[in-house]
């Protein structure tokens, strides 16, 4: 008995206290889309450090829900799955919303067509590789800061009442936005919220993907004589196997 009790009191508990602070979420959201950006999965490494944490916020929501009584966190797995990112790491799925409706070029309306029901479904691979978002200097801004003002405003509408707390019930990190909101607090107006968020991520998205429309755009009305001339100047001769 001594040493569970040791092991909440000096590991747990201090941990829970870092979980409520209103800079963890922030911090977790901030270092998941930096990761992404590299190419690399960000909440595969982040959820091995808060991954616990947010596990055990929600599992006090959904005991307090449980017993009818006041639920004592905001940051629980429901708050980081359903109210920071829509569409996957960066929150893309505004940028999927805008490659489908305004796209000029055929490869962001193509693009954006085959990646939005996974996005949707919170899947992002298709863009963040096949755009791509990955070492792309002119997606940095959005994909990092676009999650940080979900978070932050999902934070503020929380804070003063507007936005219901999630109840810690367990919910498929796939499930669909509005749906989600919904379910994960048993409001309405959470899923109402989703999609006041995702207006705000277009906004955000918006002058960076007509940078890239344009690019692509001025690639694709290219003469085709000089698409041919870029072809020729690829060269084979100085393929060797002798180094392998």
């Amino acid at each position: 008995m001594l040493i569970p009790l040791s092991i909440y009191t000096n590991l747990q508990a201090p941990l829970l206290g870092i979980g409520r602070s209103v800079f963890l979420e922030p911090l977790t959201q901030f270092l998941s889309t930096f990761f992404w950006f590299f190419g690399i999965n960000g909440p595969a490494v982040t959820n091995t450090v808060f991954a616990p944490i947010g596990l055990a916020l929600t599992t006090e929501n959904l005991e307090a829900f449980k017993n009818g009584l006041p639920l004592p966190n905001i940051f629980t797995n429901g708050f980081s799955n359903f109210f920071t990112n829509f569409g996957g790491g960066g929150s893309t799925l505004a940028l999927v919303f805008l490659m489908v409706g305004i796209a000029k070029s055929k490869r962001m309306k193509t693009l954006g067509r085959l990646a939005i029901v996974p996005g949707i479904f919170g899947i992002n691979e298709m863009i963040i590789f096949g755009l791509p978002v990955v070492l792309n200097p002119i997606m940095l801004v959005p994909f990092i800061a676009t999650p940080l003002v979900n978070t932050i405003l999902s934070i503020i509408a929380t804070v003063i009442g507007f936005l219901p707390r999630t109840t810690g019930v367990s919910i498929p990190w796939t499930t669909p936005f509005f749906f989600s909101g919904w379910l994960a607090t048993g409001h309405l107006i959470a899923g109402f919220w989703q999609i006041i968020l995702i207006a705000i991520d277009c906004l955000i998205y918006y002058p960076f993907f007509k940078v890239m429309d344009r690019q692509f755009l001025a690639e694709e009305e290219k003469p085709e004589q000089d698409l041919k001339d870029d072809l020729d100047d690829i060269s084979l001769d100085d393929l060797s196997f002798d180094d392998l």
